[in-house]
């Protein structure tokens, strides 16, 4: 499906949504179809290189069809987001590949209405993300409701399309997840309400189906059953198992299973999945390989910490000095620290670093243990983050 996982119509908005990994599966003829179901197998793998010349080949051999412009735009999409979305110029090729995307879907309807909404609302919809990750969120909304609106006729259309289903299912469900307030601004949006349950429902439809929606399908449920408001940690693991057997090389997998061990307080078990000097992180994209070295020794610190081994947390925090801090993750660090200060016995240095807090949730954390000091306060662990 095409993004509603990086997407969510409002992930990045002023409220807070989770940031899935989840890719585009295809909707075409079956002759395009069989190539692009390799080319999602790259992306979800995070070999964007090889993903990119598959894109390109697909674009030369069928130039009318979006399929191969889209998949291209993907990928200077992804590569931008390993970069942390700092270049400009990686930024412009995939807006210029995701404008072709879009003329090419129009030009479709014409001809295959089904399909031509569905690439439609699949180019409006990564052109609303791209916004939203540039915090743009008046020019994300009205993109990203727009993207719905499309996935809405093309299941009108063809009601078999199981990309479109996907998606629709994690609309309900996302748009469920929004404070209440901005519920009623999502339905005079795109003209229909949240619905937690129908969303799951339908989700769970397309993971358990065989088309080549599935795997996204499932990526997406092992994001939503892992987070803390939904706690389903043990079909999140079953499912996250499966996703890292599958790829390898994608360290969200491995980190979020990681993270999953925690919230479990199988502390060994995510120690292991961890694994900052692991041979795995040799394995992965040259991207993103020191972003998941920074997080797997975050991710091992702060199961060390909770277990009560504060001198093995403090090694893995200290070997962070060396690398840069990918997004999201300066905070937890310094709640961290300040922890390691009240095992310590050094309550002054541990408050005066819970007060250099500022993120939402964990400054939230670092007034608690203000209140009560570790390792008497809580025992949170971090929200999942990847910053790819």
């Amino acid at each position: 499906m095409f993004a509603m996982g990086r997407l969510y119509i409002f992930a990045h908005a002023p409220w807070p949504l989770l940031l899935a990994l989840a890719l585009p599966a295809p909707a075409a003829p079956p002759e395009i179809e069989r190539e692009l179901a390799g080319v999602v197998d790259l992306f979800y793998g995070m070999d964007f290189d090889e993903a990119r010349a598959a894109s390109e080949a697909l674009a030369a051999k069928r130039p009318e069809h979006p399929a191969g412009v889209f998949y291209r735009g993907i990928s200077s999409y992804q590569r931008w987001i390993a970069e942390g979305m700092r270049s400009t110029e990686t930024l412009r090729a995939f807006e210029a590949d995701n404008e072709a995307a879009e003329r090419l879907s129009r030009a479709l309807i014409k001809t295959s209405p089904a399909e031509g909404h569905y690439y439609l609302g699949a180019s409006l919809g990564f052109r609303s993300r791209a916004a939203a990750g540039q915090r743009k969120f008046m020019r994300a909304l009205p993109d990203g409701a727009a993207a719905v609106k499309h996935l809405k006729k093309a299941l009108a259309l063809d009601p078999a399309l199981t990309d479109a289903r996907l998606g629709m299912g994690m609309y309900h469900y996302f748009a469920a997840r929004m404070p209440a307030g901005a519920r009623p601004f999502a339905f005079l949006l795109v003209g229909e309400g949240p619905d937690r349950e129908l969303g799951l429902k339908e989700l769970w439809s397309v993971a358990e189906s065989t088309g080549v929606s599935r795997m996204e399908a499932r990526s997406v449920l092992a994001t939503i059953l892992s987070k803390d408001d939904e706690a389903g940690w043990v079909k999140a693991d079953e499912l996250l198992v499966e996703l890292c057997a599958r790829y390898p090389r994608n360290p969200v997998y491995r980190l979020r299973r990681a993270y999953v061990a925690v919230r479990r307080r199988e502390y060994e078990a995510a120690v292991r999945l961890a694994d900052p000097d692991g041979a795995w992180i040799k394995t992965l994209h040259p991207s993103v390989r020191t972003p998941a070295r920074a997080w797997a020794l975050y991710r091992a610190a702060e199961a060390r910490l909770l277990q009560g081994r504060p001198g093995d947390a403090a090694a893995w925090l200290g070997a962070l000095d060396s690398l840069p801090h990918p997004r999201g993750m300066k905070d937890w660090v310094l709640l961290r620290t300040g922890n390691l200060y009240d095992a310590a016995g050094k309550s002054a240095l541990a408050r005066e670093t819970y007060a250099r807090v500022k993120d939402k949730q964990p400054a939230a954390l670092a007034a608690r243990f203000r209140d009560e000091a570790y390792p008497a306060g809580p025992k949170d662990a971090a929200p999942f983050f990847t910053g790819y």
